[in-house]
């Protein structure tokens, strides 16, 4: 069809990297997901009931939005059932792992309001350190299959899965046998046959793979000349539920969690706005004690934690290539991975603010969009206690809800509606 003659199309989600920058392995890159609205922002007014635009290309009636926010790296994108976008996300906060970082795999809505970690981010989970990509959700037993590769940058590596409804240690399978090969870029079917890109000596084809066997079966493709990857079979696909996460109207729209006034949305405009977070009690957690950082530093119950301090991380963007020679800060804090550039492993940091915390443990605060973040849980000596190693961000006039730091049980006050002084005080307060 002739370009801009298509009334409806979808969403094109994508991982992009802006040039000049370095991640925290001397990588030259660090990707983000972008979605592209092929219809100049329509698409989204379709849903919304408004167009939401990012970056304008009204020349090919096109705009692009960047939805995710990572010092490190976000990429793989891949569509689940439910609407969701699935991918591998690179976390690797200062310290974190012993300063190996970690691989997780994620999940987000479409418009990057509500990303989840999923599995791969937490020091007990298996796989440690390894790479994992090109996760896809298989249809009948709904398992997570991904890419575990021995490094964080291979693309190729051995397949593993967990379950989509319960992915814990305990529902972790290793699909792949040690065969000597190497295989890359799963893709399941709704028949429950899988196909995979599969190579013993660098000379990759496409195959079904034997689910039984745990190895590649039989052969659909393989061009001598060339390494076949990602296929991509055409079929009737499910329409995936669309998540909507504004609420449609002249006001130019909020989230169902938000708590922005209208008129604070209206005034300060996209993409240059705030959004906000609350955590219900700051003192859940099921980390131990310990001297690491991932660790917290003492006990605490409600009361104890004073502030949070909330800590921007800032992309390391520099033209001069030499800026980025490794080691040449190893006399700073973060050792041979620190650069002239910064002494952290190539991540810049700055205080975005402080918030008080009520002595419910509770807390809520409103701070920019668009950036990525992490926070840290302050005593009464203005000490950090606890200090969360995950990249987060928030996207514009957004809210975003957490019951605790580093616990995802549905003990916590989230999910059981209970009442937050933060979140009275917060709409009630008359100072």
């Amino acid at each position: 069809a002739e370009h801009g003659t298509v009334k409806k199309t979808g969403f094109i989600i994508f991982a992009g990297s802006p040039d000049g920058v370095m991640d925290e392995y001397h990588n030259p890159y660090a990707y983000n997901l972008f979605r592209l609205d092929t219809q100049g922002g329509h698409v989204t007014e379709r849903i919304t009931g408004h167009v939401l635009s990012g970056i304008e290309f009204p020349s090919i009636n096109t705009s692009i939005d960047q939805i995710t926010y990572n010092i490190s790296s976000n990429f793989d994108p891949a569509l689940t059932p439910d609407g969701n976008i699935l991918f591998s996300s690179t976390q690797a906060n200062g310290s974190r792992a012993g300063g190996k970082g970690r691989v997780m795999l994620c999940v987000d809505n479409w418009d990057g309001a509500y990303p989840r970690p999923i599995y791969g981010n937490c020091d007990d989970e298996i796989g440690g350190t390894s790479g994992k990509s090109q996760a896809k959700i298989t249809f009948g037993d709904r398992r997570l299959v991904y890419v575990e590769s021995p490094y964080m940058n291979w693309g190729v590596g051995q397949l593993a899965s967990v379950s989509w409804d319960a992915p814990y240690n305990k529902t972790y399978q290793r699909l792949t046998r040690e065969d000597g090969g190497m295989y890359r870029s799963p893709y399941p079917l709704p028949d429950d046959r899988m196909l995979v890109s599969y190579g013993e000596r660098g000379d990759f084809g496409i195959y079904w793979f034997d689910c039984k066997n745990g190895k590649a079966g039989e052969l659909v493709h393989n061009d001598p000349e060339w390494n076949d990857h990602q296929p991509a079979p055409i079929y009737i696909k499910y329409r995936p539920r669309w998540i909507n996460t504004f609420t449609a109207g002249k006001n130019f729209g909020v989230t169902t969690v938000t708590y922005q006034p209208f008129d604070q949305v209206k005034v300060e405009g996209y993409p240059h706005s705030w959004a906000t977070w609350i955590c219900f009690d700051t003192t859940l957690t099921d980390l131990p004690v310990g001297p690491y950082p991932h660790q917290k530093a003492k006990d605490t119950k409600p009361g104890d934690v004073k502030a949070v301090r909330i800590v921007e991380g800032v992309q390391c963007v520099e033209p001069d290539a030499n800026r980025f020679k490794a080691g040449a800060g190893s006399h700073l804090v973060g050792g041979s991975r620190s650069s002239s550039n910064s002494g952290t492993a190539y991540q810049q940091r700055r205080i975005i603010g402080y918030q008080y915390v009520e002595d419910d443990g509770s807390v809520v605060t409103s701070q920019t969009a668009d950036t990525p973040y992490y926070i840290q849980n302050l005593d009464e000596r203005g000490m950090a206690v606890q200090t969360a190693l995950t990249w987060a961000y928030l996207r514009p006039y957004h809210g975003r809800i957490c019951s605790g730091c580093h616990d995802g049980s549905y003990r916590g006050r989230a999910f059981q509606n209970q009442h937050a002084k933060a979140l009275y005080n917060w709409w009630y307060d008359d100072r």
